[in-house]
């Protein structure tokens, strides 16, 4: 039997919970959240204890998902490590490059697991698409939300565009060479909107576009690759190949069984915590990521820099 908790039940963490108290061989222990009200109710609806200091926790679990604000994960998550816990830290994996080497060097001297929470990397839609992927050329991708009040510590790209490079990054065999990007605060402080352009060595190109301020919320993929044009709808878990055969265009659609990605997350995150094997997503693909990421802002930074100084690129 697997004891867990986890640290963080707003508005992913309580599903956190809810999937572990519903998983074979799992037992969840209890839920920790500074607000004392919001771990009483989730502890309430799985039976388990609500806490408000994440420290009563320790020697209680085996592990733990961290849910809570991207500023904390090193600082939580290394002390979750020392104290012989494995971690699911959700996306990013830390808030600076260098907290995310603090969480991964924290783990491998504990030996202890680390996966980040990259739940696309196990959409159905997803695993169908990388079935299939054979040297993708060029991506279109479109990650639309409307505006909410939730991750307003991370701008848009770190917010959401940061799956798809995550996705992107396990599917294409090739270091990344170039970005240009831009990007603006619309209703936040930060980058609500950006548009993305990433080159890659091999010459494979992709266009990234994502916002939290629109009206309609949208999820897609598209990549193009010899012979083959592959698109993907993540929240309708569909997705379906064009493919140039014998002389003909054939049109399939991708098989596969619909199911709940934060489910499939957690049961791979349990299964690398019981056979002692690395996480799919663990924490140096979380880091590279992170670091796609943090160079997009760098880039969006220069950008209005150059628009500051009458420069127009």
């Amino acid at each position: 039997m697997i004891k867990v908790g986890v640290i963080g039940v707003g508005a992913l963490g309580k599903h956190h919970a809810r999937i572990y108290s519903e998983i074979d061989g799992v037992r969840l222990i209890g839920v920790a959240d500074i607000q004392a009200e919001r771990s009483s109710e989730v502890a309430r609806k799985h039976g388990c204890e609500a806490l408000t200091e994440y420290q009563e926790l320790f020697g209680k679990v085996d592990a733990v998902s961290l849910a809570v604000p991207t500023e904390d994960h090193a600082r939580i998550g290394v002390e979750c490590l020392e104290q012989s816990m494995d971690v699911l830290v959700e996306k990013p994996i830390a808030s600076t490059l260098e907290d995310g080497e603090r969480l991964i060097r924290a783990a491998e001297e504990n030996s202890r697991m680390l996966q980040v929470g990259h739940v696309e990397r196990f959409n159905p839609v997803v695993e169908a698409a990388t079935r299939v992927a054979t040297r993708p050329q060029f991506f279109e991708v479109h990650r639309l939300s409307v505006f909410s009040m939730r991750s307003l510590d991370i701008d848009v790209v770190l917010d959401l565009m940061i799956h798809d490079i995550d996705v992107i990054l396990s599917l294409v065999d090739s270091e990344v060479v170039e970005i240009r990007a831009a990007g603006i605060p619309v209703l936040s402080q930060k980058a609500d909107i950006a548009n993305v352009r990433i080159e890659f060595a091999d010459g494979c190109v992709a266009n990234m576009t994502a916002s939290r301020v629109s009206t309609d919320k949208v999820r897609k993929l598209r990549f193009f690759q010899p012979n083959d044009y592959v698109s993907i709808d993540y929240a309708e878990q569909e997705g379906y190949r064009l493919s140039l055969r014998g002389g003909r265009i054939v049109n399939e659609k991708l098989a596969l069984e619909s199911r709940e990605p934060l489910r499939v997350e957690l049961e791979s995150f349990i299964d690398a915590v019981k056979n002692r094997t690395i996480p799919r997503v663990d924490g140096a693909a979380g880091l590279k990521a992170l670091k796609v990421a943090m160079d997009i802002n760098l880039e969006i930074d220069r950008h209005w820099a150059r628009r500051r100084d009458g420069q127009v690129s």
